[in-house]
């Protein structure tokens, strides 16, 4: 424990003994240094870490550790679980999502209309995926009474690979598909097997534009994703339609996803001009 002494906010001045870190060999911002490779670690990571799993990851004891995590919980940079592991927080996702060169905060506001179009022409889930370093976030999620589970199971931001959105937006990215393989070491065969079929997948994406994928997140849960890009930029979003493993069959709303997408990207065009 910490002796009792309350976390600190954001911008106070660094507590006595915070001058000069050790851990970070007498480097200013010391303290920042530690809590950067946390929050690395927990976007990298498949999954929630406990705290003797991410003492391991960053090389830091788990008395120091705890006094990281509960400043990083406070500020929704990390979210506690109820078995004690962590995971990263959607405060850094909310804080990207105020800038760029499409002022993404404004994104949600614009695409909501032909969102509720598109789920009154398919009756299936819909949503807006978007890339938060290595995970995806669902936002504007709608669905109707049966699919009310996968739903919320949605809410979380996990592995963006995991997902045809998170696929989706990787590949356009242009991201190597081998940090996203989850086989075996890259030295290895499965290793190697897994990174190459990754890169296929990503292939078949860039090539025809759109991203099918059973959600390793929410394994009944069936996903088709469409890129919402501006000019020359990259994607910054992905429609997504998702549906039940037993419903699999997305073509038929292929065409009004692509429409859809068309449309976002045609009224976002106009904005900027």
């Amino acid at each position: 424990m910490d002796g009792g002494r309350e976390p600190r906010a954001a911008g106070a001045g660094p507590a006595a003994g915070e001058v000069a870190d050790p851990g970070a060999g007498g480097l200013a911002g010391g303290p920042l240094r530690k809590s950067m490779a946390v929050l690395e670690a927990l976007a990298e990571a498949p999954g929630p870490l406990t705290l003797s799993e991410l003492s391991r990851l960053v090389n830091q004891p788990k008395s120091t550790l705890h006094r990281h995590m509960r400043v990083l919980t406070d500020l929704g940079l990390a979210v506690r679980m109820e078995s004690k592991s962590y995971e990263l927080g959607t405060y850094l996702f909310q804080l990207a999502s105020t800038s760029g060169p499409a002022r993404l905060h404004s994104l949600g506001h614009t695409v909501t209309p032909y969102l509720i179009e598109l789920f009154q022409l398919t009756h299936k889930i819909v949503s807006l995926g978007m890339l938060s370093g290595t995970r995806i976030q669902h936002v504007g999620t709608l669905y109707g009474q049966e699919h009310v589970r996968l739903a919320t199971a949605l809410r979380r931001p996990f592995p963006a690979h995991w997902s045809a959105a998170g696929k989706l937006l990787l590949a356009k990215a242009m991201r190597n598909p081998a940090d996203f393989s989850d086989g075996a070491p890259a030295g290895t065969r499965r290793g190697a097997a897994g990174a190459d079929s990754m890169r296929r997948e990503f292939e078949r994406i860039r090539r025809t534009g759109l991203s099918y994928a059973r959600s390793r997140c929410v394994p009944e849960l069936v996903e088709l994703a469409a890129p919402v890009s501006l000019g020359r930029s990259g994607p910054m979003a992905a429609v997504v339609v998702g549906d039940t493993v037993h419903n699999r069959d997305l073509r038929s709303a292929g065409r009004a996803l692509l429409d859809t997408v068309g449309a976002i990207e045609e009224s976002l065009s106009a904005g900027t001009r």
